[in-house]
């Protein structure tokens, strides 16, 4: 998405620490040298999330710093990829212009940057592209596009630089249903991550396919509404989810604070000068900066919390940490009927417990047994069906 002089300005204008030198620093600690005893114990807390057993690990990062993972964190991963998009951002003519990242954070509601959808007559023009990407066999898939409504929902903050809008709950030819790709949930919690640990984003940089930029980004500060975050070669994309490693939503990525030359030209790393007319994804950056998940929705809920979807997914931002992880329900009907295919299972021809929606297309659902089973087919892009079990 094209970026102004400006916002790079205040971006820069917020860093008041040298980001190379706190991350040196973070790189000889551990985090628990770092956070404070109630902060690292909710975040121990969060981890538990995963599984008596499998949280081993994450405990283990916490407190030793190592980075080892479970396999499933590829698996989990692949799931909170589905609910990424790529924005076609397009004016009042519906000319082109230029392309951002977005992410669902409930059935309904996207969740990018102001500076990507500034407005509700941008929004409506928009589009919105699901699984453009390549599979396992390196083959791009078609994206799955659907619209977006403003008029359903639309809401932004400049200063926090987010937008949420509503998305048409069906593809113009009703063949597929947004909720099929699932969503993020938002934490009203401040304490989701802390300085010390490794982020992951997903994201389309300059519109091309879906990519991940894993284990290149080190929270190296944070405030109340903001995270920062140094990294020696990744880029990420306006619109991008800042992930920590149990893929709960920590901040959406905005942009961050570029390198200048002496004359006080952005450098992009081909060596050239940068214009606002240049990609964002050449730009040398010095730090990246992204907004806190609990600072989108406690604007949410101060702004329009009375409105049904926004009391949606407030309730969902109240989850404990296990549920917080990555949940796609893939059902676009109301909270009850949702609870009601969550505690049964309609077998298929083939016996599985996978539902078949009106259209005779397979979702994805979560079954509480006691234990939690995600089940995602691989709906004709070649990827190999996903099932992910977690103790409840």
């Amino acid at each position: 998405m094209r970026l102004t002089e400006a916002l790079l300005r205040r971006a820069e204008a917020a860093l008041t620490f040298d980001p190379r030198e706190e991350r040196r620093a973070l790189l000889d600690r551990t985090t628990v040298a770092v956070a404070d005893v109630a902060t690292l114990r909710r975040r121990i807390a969060q981890a538990l999330g995963e599984g008596s057993d499998a949280a081993q690990l994450a405990v283990d990062r916490l407190v030793s710093g190592g980075d080892q993972l479970n396999v499933s964190y590829l698996e989990r991963g692949m799931i909170a990829a589905d609910a990424v998009a790529r924005i076609e951002v397009r004016n009042g003519e519906s000319a082109l212009a230029g392309y951002g990242t977005g992410f669902m954070v409930s059935p309904r509601l996207l969740l990018t940057n102001h500076h990507v959808l500034p407005s509700a007559d941008d929004a409506a023009q928009s589009w919105l592209h699901f699984r453009y990407e390549y599979d396992a066999l390196g083959r791009l898939l078609a994206p799955c596009v659907f619209a977006l409504e403003p008029s359903t929902l639309f809401f932004t903050d400049a200063d926090l630089d987010v937008t949420v809008v509503a998305v048409a709950p069906e593809t113009p030819d009703r063949r597929q249903r947004v909720s099929r790709f699932g969503w993020l949930r938002l934490s009203a919690s401040a304490d989701m991550i802390v300085p010390g640990e490794w982020l992951t984003m997903v994201h389309h940089p300059d519109g091309r396919p879906k990519q991940v930029a894993l284990r290149q980004n080190l929270l190296i500060s944070r405030s109340d509404g903001d995270l920062w975050y140094a990294t020696e070669t990744a880029t990420a994309s306006s619109g991008a989810p800042v992930l920590n490693d149990s893929w709960q939503v920590v901040g959406v990525h905005r942009l961050g604070a570029p390198a200048r030359d002496r004359a006080g030209n952005v450098l992009t790393i081909d060596g050239e000068r940068w214009t606002p007319d240049s990609d964002e994804t050449h730009i040398v950056w010095r730090a990246g900066v992204a907004t806190r998940a609990h600072a989108v929705v406690r604007a949410l809920a101060d702004a329009c919390g009375e409105h049904p979807l926004i009391v949606e997914l407030l309730a969902e931002s109240e989850r404990d940490a296990a549920e917080a992880i990555v949940v796609p329900l893939g059902s676009g009907d109301d909270a009850h009927t949702a609870q009601r295919r969550r505690a049964a299972v309609v077998p298929n021809s083939n016996g599985d417990g996978v539902h078949a929606d009106h259209n005779g297309q397979e979702e994805a659902l979560t079954v509480t047994v006691p234990l939690r089973i995600t089940v995602r087919q691989t709906n004709g892009s070649g990827r190999a069906p996903a099932v992910g079990v977690n103790l409840s």
